[in-house]
């Protein structure tokens, strides 16, 4: 790790004392910034809290490519004990890490907010924020967290031209709650669509080099480094910017006329998806930073400060792996993109979930936004558009349901881990599944899902009476009142197979043998009771000979 320390007006400080820059590369390697400045306050040498704070920092890369060189600039307010916002730049094509800083006013303004400020230069010059590059900037990021007190749900990205459709393209690959995010992001002047704008330049040889080939050779990385891919949806990434505070603007008049087409063409597109984008034409005219209105840009990017566990999800996915609370995986990974949709309704404890395409299967971490997964119940609606088959997996579920209904009917394609603590189901196709661990508590039948004309449904659930499967392949119940016992088993195909009335019981706990004769496999036994409080329960029973 390098680090050259700059003024507030970037000269070097090392006129300022005895050291040398190369002095001040070794010491602050080894020490790091804050510690480095306690031992300059020590020495006798000026208090730097009181000033303006700006670095230019080279750090090795997680992935091991080459160094990431990146400046660095710390308000003159900042507090250790308050969490800052941070802002993020992303340079133009040919730019590099300093060009925000001298051609832009985000740097006072910053300064002025009390927001850390930084600008990274990429793999290269002309990287048009290609995977390697959101990688570099993975690590700015995480550097800076663990060397200053940055406010993790504020992290603010701006860009222009090459850089800016950045703020959203890294947005979108990054919807991990546990690592960096992105609060709100700024398109200045921003290419949306890299295909589209090859062609609209005819041939474009650093798309090529950041790519590893043209749209015909690589389409996957073109358009999973780019906002959004106009031509087709189903290969696009923008579904990912549901929840991404975004402020679209370019030059004057014509005067910016191919970057305003983009911008105005994602604008239709989010404008029926995003909670919030703002089309804005700047006062100034020209193409990329010359047409900011900084002060503007930074009013919109403040108002937003990060969700990162929402109740509803839109996600196309170019890779395996963690989006908010879904870990997706992929029929063909690196091929085409994986679609995703969630909508968790909290207080009915219900799931919409789509799987559109390319999805084997998806583990739900529902925990994480509150939905219940410890009560009585719960349901979900599961609709794969491509009808294959597909697994969805919920985490955290504590304990065994007594029975899975699908459509209304018995299903048993399911599997419960108690260890992890994992219910898995495999499906098809579209439905209804109702997930029944306490039955007494679970609503009305019709509210569930269930079938009216199955034969379990004519039976109404009450607290009184509680059944389980024994050990010995039996039924177990328990009576809180007195009352006429009957039962009933289901099999598979919802044909009744068994049943009996038992007459008279009292309330206390007893039990039902099944007949050796029944054959292997899992039934649906439902039993009850009528008297003062009349009321069934029913429970899965598998049987094996």
């Amino acid at each position: 790790m390098i680090i050259r320390m700059l003024s507030s007006h970037g000269n070097s400080t090392s006129g300022r004392s005895a050291c040398s820059d190369s002095t001040f590369a070794r010491v602050l390697s080894y020490l790091g910034i804050p510690l480095f400045l306690a031992m300059l306050q020590l020495l006798g040498y000026p208090a730097e809290s009181d000033a303006q704070q700006e670095f230019e920092i080279t750090i090795e890369t997680t992935l091991g490519d080459t160094t990431e060189t990146f400046w660095l600039q710390i308000p003159q307010a900042y507090d250790p004990g308050n969490a800052c916002p941070l802002l993020l730049g992303w340079h133009q094509w040919g730019g590099n890490h300093w060009e925000m800083k001298n051609a832009t006013e985000f740097d006072s303004i910053a300064n002025a907010r009390v927001w850390i400020a930084a600008s990274h230069h990429g793999t290269s010059t002309t990287h048009w924020t290609n995977h390697a590059t959101q990688s570099h900037v993975v690590d700015v990021i995480r550097w800076i967290q663990e060397n200053y007190s940055i406010d993790e749900d504020r992290i603010y990205m701006v860009g222009a031209s090459m850089g800016g459709a950045a703020g959203m393209v890294f947005s979108n690959n990054h919807l991990d709650p546990a690592g960096p995010m992105v609060a709100a992001a700024a398109s200045i002047s921003g290419i949306q669509d890299c295909e589209r704008r090859f062609y609209e330049q005819g041939i474009n040889n650093s798309m090529i080099e950041a790519f590893g080939g043209t749209p015909e050779q690589v389409p996957y990385e073109y358009h999973r480094n780019s906002a959004i891919y106009f031509a087709d949806s189903t290969e696009s990434m923008h579904f990912g910017a549901r929840h991404l505070p975004l402020f679209l603007t370019f030059g004057l008049g014509s005067s910016d006329l191919v970057w305003r087409q983009h911008a105005e063409d994602l604008y239709e597109v989010l404008a029926g998806l995003a909670d919030t984008v703002v089309l804005h034409e700047s006062s100034y005219a020209g193409h990329g930073w010359v047409c900011a209105e900084e002060g503007i840009i930074c009013d919109f990017l403040e108002g937003f400060a990060l969700d990162s566990h929402p109740t509803s999800i839109s996600i196309g996915a170019d890779e395996e792996g963690h989006w908010y609370w879904a870990d997706i995986h992929m029929r063909e990974p690196e091929a085409s993109f994986a679609r995703i949709d969630g909508v968790a309704d909290i207080g009915r404890s219900h799931l919409d979930f789509t799987m559109f395409h390319n999805v084997s299967s998806v583990r739900l971490n529902l925990g994480s936004i509150g939905f219940p997964l410890d009560q009585g119940f719960f349901a979900c609606g599961w609709d794969i558009r491509d009808e294959q088959a597909a697994q969805l997996a919920f985490l955290g579920v504590p304990q065994c349901p007594a029975i899975v209904l699908c459509d209304g009917a018995h299903y048993d394609q399911w599997a419960y881990d108690p260890i992890e603590q994992i219910l898995a189901l495999d499906g098809d196709g579209d439905a209804h599944y109702a997930v029944l661990f306490d039955l007494a508590s679970a609503p009305d039948g019709t509210a569930r899902g269930l079938d009216p004309s199955s034969p379990v449904a004519a039976f109404p659930i009450e607290q009184a009476l509680r059944i389980w499967p024994s050990s010995t392949q039996g039924l177990c119940y328990r009576l809180l009142s007195p009352g006429r016992l009957d039962w009933i088993l289901i099999d598979p195909l919802g044909r009744r197979v068994a049943g009996a009335a038992l007459g008279w019981r009292e309330a206390g706990s007893g039990s039902i043998r099944l007949d050796r004769s029944l054959s292997s496999g899992v039934y649906l036994a439902a039993v009850r009771i009528d008297g003062p409080s009349p009321c069934r329960s029913i429970c899965k029973i598998t049987v094996v000979r």
